[in-house]
């Protein structure tokens, strides 16, 4: 008897606070490449994603998003630097909450610009929108590796033309608090 109360006492809190309940916040970064091809010429780069999360119930969390690209970060033969911008919301329903994973569908739309010489027009608007799945899997007390795959569009409405459109892996790390 003096077992199971020990194991009720001390082992069950720590499991429960491992998985995300109610009232859960998040606080992560991620990053992903980015390719692009400007005039026949290829340019590397990367997207940048800075989040917070918080779970309005056990299964579903809201969660706010700012990101920032640069198309030639790490390869520029082309000469044409894209820097966006913007905000996208999101929500997030898991469909796995253990221990020590989790894995998620989200959806997302967004605003922000993209600054880029195009004719007359430096500074454009976009809209983003993000839709996939996502896994977390923790390495440490409240350190978890963040995964995103999401197929996304970002359609420039000034120019009225797509920006970025198409999946991408997101590899980065959270922190629950």
């Amino acid at each position: 008897m003096k077992t199971l109360a020990l194991f009720i006492c001390f082992i069950i809190p720590f499991l429960s606070v491992s998985q995300n309940q109610k009232g859960t916040m998040i606080l992560s970064v991620a990053v992903s490449p980015y390719p692009t091809t400007t005039n026949n010429e290829d340019d590397f780069g990367a997207i940048g994603l800075a989040s917070f999360e918080f779970f309005v119930s056990d299964k579903v969390s809201l969660s706010g998003s700012f990101f920032t690209s640069n198309n030639t970060l790490i390869k520029d033969n082309s000469g044409v630097t894209i820097h966006s911008y913007g905000f996208v919301p999101s929500i997030h329903y898991y469909f796995v909450n253990k221990e020590k994973w989790n894995v998620f569908a989200q959806a997302g739309y967004g605003f922000g610009f993209e600054d880029q010489t195009q004719g007359y027009i430096e500074n454009s608007a976009l809209t983003i929108y993000n839709i996939g799945p996502g896994a977390h899997y923790r390495i440490g007390e409240k350190l978890y590796l963040k995964l995103l795959l999401p197929y996304f569009n970002a359609r420039n409405i000034t120019l009225n033309v797509d920006a970025a459109d198409g999946i991408a892996g997101f590899l980065g790390l959270g922190f629950k608090f």
